[in-house]
């Protein structure tokens, strides 16, 4: 406890930042459970873990990975199988609570350790806490927390010297999301530069790898979840649904590009906006967070002239941008790491600027004042403070007082909550037709796929391997006679998916279908409509039933 405390600054200190990290906590509760589909996917594999002792996506055939995070889905699985919950997606909001005062406390250590004194770190480490990218996130039950606090922990503990726990981190953190990688050279780096290595730090870190790959190949078949496997299909699942694969090989050369892009663009914008697009930010809401982007370039001279191992904390932000500049993926929910280092790099950049202004005016004019690095702190703090995306409640029940919006822009935010509500209603139709319920196919799998307790076919491979076969969909599929797209929706349903797997059900908004629909298709000869429930993405979301399988408790 004395060495927590000294590391904290004092006992004052530390329960001051534990009540911090406590009301971000505390923040997030008030956030109320947020859906995304594709959380929902994750929940499914731990669910069936906790409930049946089987962390697949179905419960019958090969056990097949879809989720992107072993780590979080053992995890949850675990803790639901303990504390007997199976709702795992109030769980996993309850944990990132948990996880988000831990990682408050660490950005504190790491501002700390940085050079920042008490009430700077403070400030970093609220700014960190309830920055509105992370609340919102965390607010979706994502493993977005579980990854920082591993990030936050394992680095802090390489700098503090704490090698064996470090290492560890580093070797759990791609289970959590495959980003978590970027850690291993950060964490060695220290580690070797230090002049630390020692033959247990490695077997230390391969323990928990070597001990992933045999479950995983028994198991599963490989190590690489599915749904990391599928997206290299992503040519020919969605538009224009020319083929092939992505060439990760070939992307390479772009990677300088690509991330500058990146930068520029999404990234850019959820670090200093707290909103994905230009377009999404209100008029006159282009803040002065941008303000903070002039202390990078004296940063980066004072670390070029005085080489530091705490430099491995700034790394991570760059590497975050190369890392997705060259696998070219975009989703909201893979932001929260770097929008938390992002942050703390500009507050560290901020403040070593002003100080150098300050000490230079001192060389010059012979004026200083103790209030001057307070200024550096309160300044960098006010500028970063407007970068986030915060909204007043009007009424909403499943909102706090003051909460935080979705990044992607109000038209995600409502899209997520009409799907939630009709693939929810769908599930609890379908489940009352059977027992066991029959086989059901879609193509948004996630919520769907929560709360149905039948089999599940992924149209889009995430879950299920097969379904890749029938990508990219025949000509017939994707325009009609006359050349005129059939749908604008990625990932459309083939024809010869429906018609070869034959599911009892399909279900599926009307975007994803309308190529079967079409008069005189296969399809409307063997599946009949039990109506349409609710709307997915403003379309209505339709429920087919095979013919011969039609009757129900609910009709036909």
């Amino acid at each position: 406890m004395r060495r927590l405390a000294a590391e904290f600054g004092s006992p004052a200190l530390l329960v001051t930042a534990a009540g911090l990290g406590a009301a971000a906590g505390a923040f997030l509760l008030s956030q109320h459970l947020q859906p995304c589909d594709d959380a929902y996917i994750t929940f499914r594999h731990a669910r069936n873990l906790a409930r049946y002792l089987r962390p697949a996506w179905n419960l019958e055939g090969r056990p097949v990975l879809g989720s992107t995070s072993p780590a979080f889905v053992f995890l949850l699985g675990g803790l639901g199988l303990v504390l007997g919950v199976d709702r795992i997606d109030q769980l996993a909001f309850a944990l990132n609570a948990v996880l988000l005062a831990a990682i408050t406390l660490l950005a504190y250590l790491v501002a700390r350790d940085l050079g920042a004194g008490p009430i700077p770190a403070l400030a970093a480490a609220a700014l960190v806490g309830f920055n509105s990218v992370n609340v919102f996130i965390l607010s979706q039950g994502f493993e977005a927390g579980l990854l920082l606090a591993v990030l936050m922990a394992g680095l802090y503990l390489a700098r503090t010297g704490r090698d064996l726990p470090a290492v560890v981190l580093a070797s759990a953190a791609p289970l959590v999301r495959p980003e978590g990688i970027l850690l291993t050279p950060l964490v060695w780096g220290a580690i070797l530069l230090g002049r630390r290595f020692r033959a247990r730090l490695l077997a230390a870190y391969l323990a928990l790898p070597l001990a992933w790959l045999v479950f995983s190949t028994a198991y599963y078949g490989s190590p690489i979840p599915q749904s990391i496997r599928a997206r290299r299909a992503e040519p020919a699942v969605f538009r224009p649904y020319g083929g092939g694969r992505v060439d990760l090989a070939h992307r390479l050369a772009s990677i300088v590009p690509e991330a500058a892009a990146l930068a520029r663009r999404e990234a850019g914008f959820y670090l200093l906006t707290g909103y994905r697009r230009l377009e999404e930010v209100p008029e006159g809401r282009l803040g002065p967070a941008w303000l903070t982007l002039l202390g990078l370039p004296v940063l980066g001279a004072t670390l070029l002239r005085r080489p530091d191992a705490r430099i491995a904390y700034l790394l991570y932000a760059p590497l975050f941008l190369a890392l997705y500049g060259w696998i070219g993926h975009r989703e909201a929910w893979y932001f929260p790491s770097f929008v938390t280092f992002g942050v703390l790099t500009l507050f560290h950049g901020g403040v070593v600027t002003l100080d150098r202004g300050w000490s230079l005016l001192k060389r010059i004019t012979g004026f200083t004042s103790p209030w001057l690095p307070a200024l550096s702190w309160t300044a960098v703090g006010a500028l970063l403070l407007p970068a986030n995306n915060y909204a007043v409640n009007h009424g909403q029940a499943e909102k706090g007082r003051l909460f935080a919006r979705d990044p992607r822009g109000e038209a995600f935010e409502r899209a997520e909550h009409e799907r939630f509500n009709g693939y929810r209603r769908v599930a609890g139709m379908l489940n009352r037709r059977g027992d066991p319920p029959e086989p059901a196919l879609t193509s948004e799998v996630g919520v769907f796929g929560f709360f149905y307790r039948g089999e599940v076919i992924d149209t889009v491979g995430l879950c299920t391997p097969e379904a890749l076969a029938f990508y990219p969909p025949p000509a017939s599929d994707v325009w009609d006679e006359r050349g005129r797209p059939l749908t604008y929706a990625d990932n459309l349903t083939p024809t010869r998916m429906v018609l070869d797997l034959k599911p009892t059900y399909v279900v599926n908004g009307l975007g994803f279908v309308r190529n079967l629909l079409q008069p005189g298709h296969p399809f409307l000869r063997e599946y009949v409509l039990l109506g349409s429930f609710g709307t997915a993405w403003g379309d209505p979301l339709l429920v087919f039933a095979r013919k011969d399988a039609a009757a129900g408790p609910d009709g036909p």
